[in-house]
């Protein structure tokens, strides 16, 4: 009887073992760097990351801070960082009411992607609390200024886990030369807002501000104890 070409076929167990020194030679493909790959959000829980270290010596407080503010672009919110002086974001806070203060951390993953990831300080509370997402993401940060981690959404609780990475993978990675940082955290932020910046001088002709803005209500309001708080 004539064999068949599936009676040829290898079977899957036929095929060799990874060699004894497979693990120590693995590493993550390097993933094509390109605009499009940037993204001003936090590493998804899958991927290790470092942040770019601007002190050099994990000070959490060197991170630039800037303000944050979300204008509807076609029905979806779209966040918009803002540079300039005080006194400019003090006029867009006023004329937006909710704007946030966040400190753009410059990440890389492990397979090179890099990002912009926009941490919230952690405010403390009237009651003396903070809340815990913030807290937690700073926490993680400041890890990552000098370690290898992974940040995941604890659901349950209500906070950020973070993890580290365990010595094969810190050392594969270093003797990589990772994280390699070659774009500049300007550059990062120009293409992770991907023109969704702005300035003194572009803020009061941007179609996005002019078409968001209106006059704030006034009013009146007073606390339990009927005291004028606004």
């Amino acid at each position: 009887m004539t064999d068949t070409v599936e009676d040829k076929k290898p079977s899957l167990l036929d095929y060799p073992e990874p060699s004894e020194d497979f693990n120590n030679k693995l590493a993550e493909k390097e993933i094509a760097k390109h605009a499009g790959q940037i993204k001003n959000v936090k590493p998804i829980h899958t991927e290790w990351f470092r942040v770019q270290d601007p002190s050099g010596c994990g000070d959490i407080t060197k991170i630039q801070k800037r303000v944050i503010i979300e204008l509807p672009i076609k029905g979806e919110a779209k966040s918009f960082v803002c540079f300039g002086p005080q006194d400019f974001y003090e006029e867009v806070k006023a004329d937006f009411g909710l704007v946030r203060s966040v400190r753009l951390a410059l990440y890389e993953t492990s397979t090179g992607r890099p990002g912009i990831w926009p941490v919230k300080e952690a405010v403390e509370y009237g009651n003396g609390n903070k809340n815990a997402w913030n807290l937690s993401a700073n926490n993680i940060l400041e890890q990552a200024l000098t370690k290898w981690v992974r940040i995941v959404s604890n659901q349950a609780d209500g906070y950020y886990d973070g993890y580290l990475a365990d010595k094969k993978k810190v050392d594969m990675y270093t003797e990589q030369g990772r994280p390699f940082f070659k774009m500049d955290l300007e550059e990062a932020i120009k293409k992770a807002y991907q023109g969704f910046i702005l300035t003194p001088e572009s803020y009061a002709t941007d179609p996005h501000v002019l078409d968001f803005k209106g006059e704030k209500v006034a009013q009146e309001v007073k606390n339990e104890k009927g005291i004028k708080i606004n």
